[in-house]
């Protein structure tokens, strides 16, 4: 089977270089190549949806290290879209991220997950329950909760 993903032209160089190409080749056997602002793998089964998410990943901002984590079929992809104007979508995009990034980091490190603002999107990589448990973070910020709120409910998590 062939699955073509379109790709930002300034995402195309992180999938283009030579360590992460091997890398996801080498583990799913699946063939890549590039034309223009799309990504063309080549492959079977469970394979193919792997490199097809690690690729969606790196579009949407990962770096190869965090979208490789989707190599463990325990971990998936899940993608927000932020489908409001473009100044609400910046201000939530500012607060999901927090000030210098804290936000970000408190969500990632109380659920597990990884989470990447880039675009008109959210993406998040994890287990079922560290999604849910990030979604439910983001849902609470673009809803308009206090970042304090927000934190509180990460640390009840643990």
């Amino acid at each position: 089977m062939i699955e073509t993903i379109l790709v930002p032209y300034d995402r195309r160089g992180v999938i283009k270089h030579k360590k992460t190409r091997q890398e996801i080749t080498k583990k799913l056997s699946i063939k890549i190549t590039f034309e223009e602002n799309n990504v063309i793998l080549e492959g079977e089964g469970l394979e193919l949806y792997t490199a097809k998410n690690i690729v969606k990943a790196i579009a949407r901002g990962f770096s190869p290290p965090k979208a490789f984590r989707l190599f463990n079929e325990k971990e998936s992809l899940e993608i927000i879209d932020l489908i409001f104007s473009d100044k609400k979508n910046s201000r939530i995009k500012s607060r999901v991220i927090g000030s210098n990034g804290k936000t970000r980091r408190e969500i990632e490190f109380y659920t597990k997950a990884s989470i990447s603002i880039y675009g008109k999107t959210i993406s998040i990589i994890g287990t079922y329950e560290q999604i849910e448990n990030a979604k439910e973070a983001v849902k609470m910020l673009i809803s308009g909760a206090g970042h304090k709120t927000v934190y509180d409910f990460l640390r009840r998590l643990q």
